[in-house]
């Protein structure tokens, strides 16, 4: 039938008739007629084949009017009857819960609609009703009212047992409460005993090493000398194991902190064989380094854990090692796109380690066992924090060793790869690997033009602190207290002032706290000074107001580095050098200079500045360097046979001056030429940068390089004398011994405002990236031209 046909009821009425029949016939639902007989009686007029099934009747009998009394009695019939006269004289249809029987005799139970029939006199024939099988869903409701008898049941006993329980655990609890008083006044009384002793004992290692230090700079004979060497090493030893126990105590109470910051692997493993070499030249050991080419070489993680845990399996190496070498490989066991797992080994040929004492190794204050405690000394906790520390940074670490055949200690940590190489100077690392070579550099600040106050009870530590501070030429006033410190302030104006924590009379927290209350001296920088070296000590120096914290035994250039940040920066801070005061006569012109630079977009100066550890005048020169080398760069220049070196050089010259966009092009390019991919246009492209950045560099750097004496004019400037020393450092280069880096220092002050300083930095470049082969053909070739071969 088309959509578009004219309404036909009787057609429609059929349909729907038609339709009933259907669902009467396969419903599952019971449905049934009841006839309305004379006499208040009731009879079947039909069913449908589920009701029949239910009644006990055959699926196909024929029904009509059949009497319910004679086929299922006069108790059942009256039941369901009884039901009918309910609907009849409500009149409307109905919904009724009711139980029922089924044919074979079982219970069941039906959710019935009823609807009353009515003829056009109202009188009722018939009572029409459609039953869904409920009884299931009734058996589950007596089951869980059953249940919910027993759980009341259940609810009283246990409400018995709880009140017991209760009356139990709160003896227990009290107990208990006992116990953990008991357990936080003795780890207090511990936590206390162990800063307590920190102090005591920091204290005097700060006079041994400070006075050491101090006494050095005097003149003293060959054995004096050595006298005093030993104290100081002695001291720095003693010191270096109350910094282990302190990390082990640390460790233990959860308090040890684990940083994600971009590092260098390189640097980590150069530092260690730093701080191992001196001992590993005595004895004679064969020192190398394996580091993966595909480890990426800038990692995020915690450079300074890393570095512990390293330089300790280095420093045992090196101890346990009377002939031989030891090797330390770093590569990745894993590496994606997310992260890396790497691993290093350090392999010795040293005594080894018996079976038998593989297991304890690793616990803490154990050693192999008692004859190498005593032959090598130790406390046995360096590789019980090593383990921590791996464990800390979701690594592990493990030893390989027999007896009398060596050992091999390895360690594997998942790190991320940081994702810019740029970002290794931003490294707290490599931040004190600048500050390692600033001391190297033995640079003095000149503090002159200051006045600072000094509070410190302690004579010896006065000594130390004003026989450093004597160098910078600042002017330092001396109190024993707080209270003396702030009578002195209220009668002087300082700079700045360095408090230390515990004094008597008045405290340095308490000291500081006044000081801030003050609106005439409130805001002078105080600098807190103490043995105490945890991080609560730290945060209540910062509640106090205190500016920083100096950890004693404090050391000369931590000291000059937090009074240069913390000092007025809008005073010039000139250098001072070892052995005099030296003064730029250009310092005006430089500072002039140095900020029109800053109108080159393409020059990070800051940053460039920075990784040269602050050293503008530095800066100045190698990019006064860097015009005089490229102000001529050419193609021509880039076709000849060396393409590598000129692209290599020129992506590290960049890289000092800030040029990062050319550092960075000149890397691609090397990738590019290394698979093969050789481009003439990229050529082309680079050598228009440089010259973009030149023509940029010669407008500003002019008036600049009329008043700069040239090389041969500079003061103390000897082509000779530099050749002598770059004679002395390619033997070291050549057998990639690290002592070569205690040259650098000098080599930077020979060349210093002459045309070869790109030449020295990119040399101590190469040593720093540990490619000792390069920097000794570098080294070599720039004897030869100096020499004029």
């Amino acid at each position: 039938m088309s959509l578009g046909n004219a309404f036909n009821k009787e057609e429609h009425d059929q349909t729907i008739i038609d339709c009933f029949l259907q669902m009467w016939r396969y419903s599952a639902d019971l449905m049934f007629i009841m006839a309305v007989e004379d006499g208040d009686e009731f009879s079947l007029y039909d069913n449908n084949p589920a009701s029949k099934a239910v009644m006990g009747l055959e699926k196909g009998a024929e029904i009509h009017r059949l009497n319910l009394r004679v086929q299922f009695g006069d108790e059942m019939a009256e039941q369901v009857y009884s039901t009918y006269r309910q609907v009849l004289q409500g009149g409307k249809p109905v919904s009724i819960e009711q139980a029922g029987m089924r044919g074979d005799g079982s219970q069941i139970y039906f959710d019935t609609l009823f609807v009353p029939i009515f003829d056009l006199l109202g009188k009722p024939i018939f009572v029409c009703g459609v039953s869904r099988d409920i009884t299931k869903i009734k058996e589950a409701e007596t089951v869980a009212l059953k249940a919910n008898e027993k759980l009341l049941e259940y609810s009283t006993a246990l409400e018995t047992i709880n009140q017991e329980l209760d009356r139990k655990v709160q003896e227990r609890t009290k107990e208990l409460e006992n116990a953990k008083r008991i357990v936080e006044e003795s780890l207090e009384a511990k936590s206390s005993f162990v800063a307590r002793m920190s102090h005591e004992i920091r204290t005097p290692i700060n006079a041994v090493i400070g006075l050491s230090h101090l006494t050095l700079k005097t003149s003293l004979n060959h054995e004096q000398k050595d006298y005093i060497n030993t104290i100081l090493s002695s001291g720095e030893n003693l010191l270096s194991l109350v910094n282990d126990v302190l990390d082990f105590s640390k460790i233990e109470a959860g308090e040890m902190g684990i940083e994600k910051v971009p590092f260098s692997p390189k640097l980590i493993v150069q530092h260690a064989i730093n701080m191992n070499a001196i001992k590993a030249e005595e004895k004679k050991l064969a020192v190398t380094v394996d580091i993966s080419p595909s480890l990426p070489p800038m990692l995020l993680g915690d450079p300074l854990r890393i570095q512990q845990v390293l330089v300790n399996l280095v420093t045992n190496a090196v101890k346990f090692t009377e002939r031989g070498g030891v090797c330390v490989r770093m590569y990745a066991e894993e590496n994606n796109d997310k992260g890396v797992l790497i691993r290093c080994d350090v392999i010795d040929t040293g005594i080894g380690i018996s079976k038998v004492y593989l297991d304890q190794l690793f616990q803490s204050f154990h050693q192999a066992d008692d004859s190498v405690t005593r032959k090598f000394g130790g406390t046995g906790l360096g590789l019980t924090i090593s383990r921590q520390l791996c464990s800390l940074m979701n690594g592990d670490i493990w030893v390989h060793s027999e007896l009398g055949q060596g050992s091999t200690f390895s360690f594997v940590l998942p790190l991320n790869i940081a994702p810019d190489l740029l970002l290794l100077n931003e490294s707290p690392l490599n931040e004190k690997v600048l500050k390692e070579e600033c001391r190297e550099n033995k640079s003095i600040p000149n503090f002159s033009q200051y006045n600072i106050l000094l509070a410190e009870d302690n004579l010896i530590n006065q000594k130390v602190i004003l026989g450093y501070l004597d160098d910078t030429l600042i002017k330092v006033d001396v109190v024993g207290n707080g209270e003396e410190a702030i009578n002195k302030l209220e009668n002087k104006k300082y700079d700045l002032v360095l408090m230390d924590i515990q004094m008597p009379i008045m405290d340095g927290l308490t000291a500081s706290k006044k000081i801030r209350q003050s609106s005439l001296y409130g805001n002078i920088p105080i600098i807190a000074m103490t043995a105490h070296v945890s991080d609560e000590a730290k945060k209540q120096s910062a509640h106090a107001g205190m500016n920083a914290h100096l950890d004693k035994p404090i050391k000369k250039f931590d000291l000059y580095k937090i009074l240069q940040k913390h000092l007025a920066t809008n005073k010039h801070h000139n250098s001072l050098q070892m052995k005099g005061f030296v003064m730029h006569e250009q310092d005006a012109l430089h500072s002039e200079v140095l900020s029109n630079l800053y109108s080159i977009d393409t020059l990070d100066i800051d940053k460039a500045i920075k990784n040269l550890s602050g050293k503008k005048d530095l800066y100045l020169d190698l990019i006064s360097s860097f015009y005089n080398r490229y102000k001529d760069f050419s193609l021509a220049e880039c076709i000849g046979i060396d393409l590598d070196g000129v692209i290599h050089s020129l992506k590290s010259n960049a890289a000092y001056i800030g040029a990062l966009n050319i550092s960075v092009f000149c890397t691609e390019l090397e990738g590019n030429i290394k698979n093969g991919a050789f481009c003439s246009e990229l050529i082309i492209h680079l050598v228009g940068m440089v010259k973009v950045l030149v023509d940029k560099l010669k407008c500003i750097l002019m008036p600049y390089f009329s008043l700069i004496k040239s090389s041969e004019d500079i003061e103390g400037f000897s082509e000779s004398d530099l050749v002598n020393k770059l004679k002395k450092i390619v033997p070291l280069l050549k057998k990639s011994d690290f002592f070569v880096e205690n040259h650098f220092s000098l080599l930077r002050k020979m060349v210093r405002g002459s045309k070869y300083v790109l030449d020295i930095e990119n040399l101590i470049y190469d040593v720093k990236n540990i490619e000792f082969e390069t920097a000794a053909v570098k080294a070599s070739q720039l004897v030869l031209e100096l020499q004029g071969d």
